[in-house]
């Protein structure tokens, strides 16, 4: 029987290190920009030499932490961020989130963009920041854009909301790496193969067909003399989506509706499935599904969330965009 395996590091003006933990939630999701974790410690788990039972613990908001999980001794790191609240009640738990942590420390300095490109936008929000980034895809034209937010972190939510844009850490060869664009990144992910019977725990799924899915789309921009520019584009009666893009072209702007349509008419599974703690999957990667339905396919991953701890070490894993599909007839 595999025996499961822990390992907490917190890094202060000292480094603490556990082997042992209640319970481990890890939520990471490409829809939000911060991942989270929250620890269970065990209740007679000891700080310098004091029991937490019975003092405060010395841990505190800022300090790095790292999660590694695993079985019989094969740890992965599952999280990397930094601490953002401690309840000292017993059992102590710890209140962790990503890179985005330090971004919503970080003040975005005030500046108006014509004709702005997304990586010209991102290099002033980041600027003096030891932060690395990668923009998903090249040449995103933004516009005309005023950065008014208090810090980075809400700077980038704006941009999410308004532009149609995803942004999000990922942890790439043990580096915190801020991931924006539109798409899902090609790099850095691994493939996994789920199949019922085996490894999939539970699944919950619904296999929808392109030609069911509705939606349309209404688009406007603001070209460079502020003329208003509108495009729709879709299914009459589908569920709408809203962009605005300023600085675009009515040509531009047309193009840019019928990427966001494309995203979201995909036929394939629509769901979630509960799997075991390995393989060790992440949001964005690859995974092969074989359903029990008997229809198969492959998919990104958009959410999963990490349960660790007395109950064992699970993964629900939320599917994202269809790379391919094999329906059953």
């Amino acid at each position: 029987m595999l025996k499961l395996s822990s390992h907490i590091i917190i890094e202060s003006d000292k480094t603490w290190e556990f082997t042992a933990v209640h319970d481990c939630v890890i939520v990471e999701d490409t829809a939000t920009l911060t991942d989270t974790c929250e620890l269970k410690l065990p209740r007679h788990i000891t700080w310098e030499g004091y029991t937490s039972q019975y003092h405060k613990p010395p841990a505190k908001r800022g300090d790095r932490i790292t999660v590694k999980l695993g079985y019989d001794g094969d740890l992965k790191v599952r999280f990397s961020g930094y601490v953002r609240r401690i309840d000292a009640k017993t059992p102590i738990t710890i209140y962790c989130e990503d890179g985005m942590f330090l971004l919503k420390q970080m003040k975005a300095e005030p500046k108006a963009f014509k004709n702005a490109t997304l990586e010209q936008i991102i290099q002033h929000l980041l600027k003096g920041s030891n932060i690395a980034f990668k923009l998903i895809d090249n040449n995103i034209k933004i516009g005309n854009w005023r950065i008014t937010k208090a810090n980075v972190s809400e700077e980038l939510q704006e941009l999410k909301e308004k532009m149609m844009l995803t942004a999000y850490f990922r942890l790439i060869n043990g580096k915190s790496v801020l991931y924006i664009g539109l798409k899902y990144p090609f790099d850095n992910r691994k493939k996994g193969k789920f199949q019922h019977g085996k490894n999939i725990i539970s699944e919950d799924f619904e296999y929808r067909d392109k030609d069911e899915i509705s939606v349309r789309v209404e688009a406007q921009s603001f070209d460079k003399k502020n003329k208003k520019i509108t495009y729709e584009y879709g299914d009459k009666d589908g569920e709408v989506i809203k962009i605005r893009i300023d600085g675009l072209t009515a040509k531009e702007l047309e193009k840019y509706a019928m990427q966001v349509i494309e995203r979201y008419k995909q036929s394939g599974f629509k769901g979630n499935f509960e799997t075991f703690g390995v393989p060790e999957m992440s949001k964005c990667d690859m995974m092969e599904i074989h359903a029990s339905d008997g229809n198969s396919g492959t998919y990104l991953i958009k959410r999963n969330e990490v349960s660790f701890g007395i109950n064992g070490y699970r993964q629900k894993i939320e599917l994202g965009d269809v790379i391919s599909t094999n329906k059953t007839e």
